[in-house]
């Protein structure tokens, strides 16, 4: 039997004994993206008519996609089978990088559970590891895969940031600020890594920058969104500006489940 490899996680690939296979055409490629998409399941015409076609299909659609899985089957090893009403193409463990990637972050989350931090930092830069670029990057955004592929590059940058809290956590400040900056140039909307660079700042002694790093996340959030930080962001900055000890102490850091902010209670209030 042939050894398969398939990759979204990336420009999209299929590897034959570890042989780059050609794919073809856009639409060859958006075809088997869509069936990547929900491996092992039958896809219906209509879902993959909408993968392949922007606007509304060409009445010649149904043996244009056939046409196009017969040129895929080929580099297939007879994977690719029709299942009324679509078509099912079949993915075995450890040959996908989204269903390898999915499970690295599982295991890397129950660590992080469990406060074993470098254990976590392990798995979850080594689920990071197995993207090439954005997902399925070589491909248009069709309405029939924008809204999975867009899902995976959350996920994406919701472990870069798990990443973050699990170095904070182990002590190690100074040597994520230069990843931070350069993620957040590209995602300049995401609050929590703004808080993790405030945090990797002040716990190296920055104090100053990190309350710049604040006033650039209020601005940027603001001009991208129209939006002030939310009450997270809002509230670590107001424990920076109390110089509060819990910032610097072993303490995970800016997450709400382990850090809150005391609030003085109201006079006349019980």
């Amino acid at each position: 039997m042939m050894d398969l490899r398939f990759g979204i996680l990336g420009p999209v690939r299929i590897w034959r004994d570890g042989a780059l296979a050609p794919l073809g055409t856009t639409k060859q490629r958006l075809l088997l993206t869509r069936l990547l998409l929900e491996p092992n399941r039958a896809v219906s015409h209509d879902r993959l008519f909408s993968a392949l076609w922007e606007d509304s299909p060409p009445k010649s659609a149904l043996a244009n996609v056939r046409s196009y899985a017969n040129l895929l089957r080929k580099d297939l090893d007879g994977r690719l089978r029709a299942n009324p009403p679509g078509y099912l193409l079949s993915v075995e463990a450890g040959e996908l990088d989204v269903t390898e990637f999915n499970e690295r972050v599982r295991q890397g989350r129950e660590a992080m559970a469990g406060d074993r931090y470098e254990e976590a930092l392990g798995l979850l830069t080594a689920a990071l590891g197995l993207w090439r670029g954005a997902a399925a990057e070589d491909l248009p955004r069709t309405v029939g895969v924008a809204a999975q592929l867009d899902a995976l590059e959350e996920q994406r940058y919701m472990v870069v940031e798990e990443c973050a809290r699990a170095r904070l956590a182990l002590g190690r400040h100074s040597e994520i600020i230069g990843g931070l900056r350069e993620t957040l140039a590209l995602r300049p909307t995401r609050e929590r890594l703004w808080g993790y660079l405030m945090v990797a700042l002040y716990r190296t002694g920055d104090v100053a920058g990190a309350l710049r790093v604040y006033a650039q996340a209020r601005q940027t959030l603001d001009l991208e969104l129209g939006i002030e930080p939310g009450p997270e962001l809002a509230e670590l900055h107001h424990l920076m500006l109390n110089r509060d000890p819990r910032l610097s102490g072993p303490a995970l850091g800016w997450h709400r489940r382990r850090l809150r902010c005391h609030r003085r209670p109201v006079p006349g209030r019980a």
